[in-house]
């Protein structure tokens, strides 16, 4: 076992060791270790690449294993393809008999035709078929006593298992030229052990607000970037990112686009993580910009606008964009009144070469209107691979909505019932389940649930329990109800939809008092392609019911965890919103700029939200999730 330092002194003892008594890890974190081959055999290493260079070609006479090993517990193993067309195998494994992948007791194995399947011991097992092409992402994991095989972080099969430990990365290379970059062996990154509290829902207590005074006494001083914690009762951990030195002392600083959109990238396995921003221009900011945040030292850095001056993606608030689930530096990005949505690599500071959709290519009017011009709300598929947008004609109506499977280059066009008008629609995580949620005259929502794959349609009406603000998973969306008798409630709705008659999906949040509106809007950039029960979602709002502070909450998805029927609420802290106060350049008088609409990253631990701290300026924030 070994002890790593952590910020501020503190050891934690990680279950990634030495195999072969190899010497000691150098100071990072476990998550961070990049592997060190050992037990070579007829393969060279250069520039961090295992490649196979000797021996017979087809045969699996080639091979190499890591000398770190995981002893315990929680772990994982990943690689990056360096080619498609070669032979080869890569995994965890318990021993290294030879150079065959048959002693890999989990492992992928890479055709050398694009496909990838999934082989314990030499043997095929069904569920994780998948394509692959040079550069993509592949893991195995371990994960409370199930191990996980995903490419790009979309797990394609799980299985519960109890693997022998030690594990190491056993790679057998049977092509010559097969090559394995990129490989990473360690932990995920820990989640926040204290902090927060438990109480139920319905019967939360209440607790005053944190007035203006007590906020600046517990921030950083100085109006300082970095960490600070929240006093009792939370004590969970935070971070300020902005302050008055990003907007030269405006109110710059928009509020964080909406709570399904991230503002925070895929930083699995690496030390920092990225966010996004917009420091408004028209505001006297600098535009979409970049931070880092060093998740080790508790460090901010503000890296800067993302486009120069003269592009006119710098005058952009950046609602609406949003990063990939997948791909570590790709920010979706799109104008208002234009009609194309891009990829932008956040890292190198340039676009896609195409679009990765664009309305303009949609077939007309076979398919899309003739009047469609303009995309608005995007929303993508966890492995980038579909689309959704809401389309508006050059007046910015709303005409419908628009699908783009890139895979065929498909697009699709659901227009509003007569009698309806959309107002937004929402493809999910899996890129198979697309939401519109339709208004009529009165006011009254209804959701359209389509299985973009078959074309079929089932549509929920708002007394049935239609869903109002949600966030989408795989296969399912969670959110309000806002025809419950439960005040507030929040529920699980599973595709394909089972009943339209209510109820259609349980509950799994409700607030104690009508007035009080908790997780008013939920987020749930965490979900995976698993079983919802097994998962959590938070959310945030502001308002000005003065008993009771507004506060960032979550909750299981699993309505039966509890034998009583009870559902837990884990409280994490306050959003630290004053409505009456001027910060957030509330010029409409209906506090939307105001509001936190915080959003998950990908990982479940890092809630992000804009907050005036009763104050003159909007200000963006890190909060850890604790692990409850």
């Amino acid at each position: 076992m070994r002890k790593l330092l952590l910020p501020c002194g503190g050891l934690r003892t990680v279950a990634v060791a030495s195999a072969l008594a190899i010497p000691a890890f150098t100071a990072l974190t476990a998550q961070d270790q990049a592997v060190t081959w050992a037990n070579t055999v007829n393969v060279s290493i250069a520039n961090g690449s295992l490649a196979k260079t000797a021996g017979c070609d087809g045969c699996s006479d080639a091979g190499a294993t890591s000398q770190q090993a995981l002893t315990q517990g929680d772990g994982f193993v990943e690689f990056t393809v360096g080619g498609l067309n070669a032979l080869w195998a890569a995994g965890l494994s318990h021993g290294n008999t030879d150079t065959g992948y048959e002693d890999i007791d989990f492992a992928f194995r890479f055709n050398g035709a694009g496909w990838a399947d999934v082989i314990e011991n030499g043997v095929y097992q069904s569920g994780g078929d998948t394509p692959y092409a040079p550069g993509d992402v592949f893991r195995i994991a371990v994960v409370t006593g199930a191990v996980e095989y995903s490419r790009n972080g979309v797990v394609l099969r799980r299985r519960q298992a109890a693997p022998r430990y030690p594990l190491v990365l056993d790679a057998s290379l049977l092509s010559l030229g097969a090559r394995i970059a990129s490989a990473r062996i360690g932990v995920p990154d820990p989640s926040p052990s204290s902090g927060g509290f438990l109480e139920k829902a319905g019967s939360q207590g209440r607790r005053a607000r944190f007035t203006r005074d007590q906020i600046r006494g517990f921030l950083p001083p100085g109006e300082a970037r970095g960490v600070f914690r929240f006093p009792p009762p939370y004590g969970t951990t935070a971070v300020r990112l902005t302050n008055a030195g990003d907007c030269a002392g405006t109110d710059c600083v928009a509020y964080v686009g909406y709570s399904y959109w991230r503002n925070t990238n895929n930083h699995i396995g690496r030390p920092t993580m990225l966010i996004f921003l917009g420091l408004d221009r028209n505001a006297g900011g600098p535009g979409p910009s970049l931070i880092s945040y060093d998740k080790r030292a508790d460090r901010v850095q503000n890296l800067g606008p993302l486009f120069p001056d003269s592009s006119t993606f710098s005058y952009a608030t950046g609602e609406g964009w949003y990063f990939s689930a997948r791909q570590p530096y790709a920010l979706y990005v799109y104008l208002v009144g234009d009609r194309r949505l891009w990829r932008y690599d956040v890292q190198l500071r340039r676009f896609e070469g195409v679009p990765a959709m664009d309305l303009g290519a949609c077939p007309r009017p076979n398919v899309c209107p003739a009047s469609a011009a303009f995309i608005l709300q995007p929303h993508s598929s966890d492995d980038d691979a579909v689309h959704s947008a809401t389309v508006q004609d050059v007046s910015f109506s709303a005409l419908g909505c628009v699908v783009y499977r890139s895979a065929g280059r498909e697009f699709q066009f659901y227009a509003p019932p007569n009698g309806f008008v959309l107002d937004e629609c929402h493809i999910d995580k899996s890129g198979r389940w697309l939401m519109l949620l339709e208004v009529d005259r009165n006011g009254l929502t209804q959701n359209r649930v389509v299985d973009v794959q078959r074309g079929t349609a089932t549509t929920i009406d708002d007394p049935n329990g239609a869903l109002g603000h949600l966030d989408m998973g795989y296969g399912y969306a969670v959110g309000a109800d806002n025809f419950n008798t439960l005040p507030n409630a929040t529920i699980l709705l599973r595709f394909p939809v089972v009943s339209t008659q209510r109820p259609v999906g349980p509950v799994v949040h409700f607030n104690k008092r009508w007035d009080v509106v908790a997780a008013n809007h939920i987020a749930h950039g965490n979900a995976l392609s698993r079983p919802p029960e097994s998962q959590y979602a938070c959310g945030s709002h502001a308002s000005r019911v003065p008993d009771m502070a507004d506060e960032i909450v979550c909750f299981h998805l699993d309505s039966n965890r509890n034998d009583d029927g009870s559902l837990d609420v884990l409280v994490v802290g306050q959003v630290m919103t004053d409505l009456d106060a001027s910060g957030g350049r509330d010029v409409d008088n209906d506090d939307y700029t105001q509001l936190p609409k915080g959003n998950l990253d990908v990982t479940g631990q890092y809630f992000i939200w804009t907050t005036n701290m009763g104050g003159d300026r909007l200000d963006a924030f890190l909060v850890k999730v604790p692990s409850q």
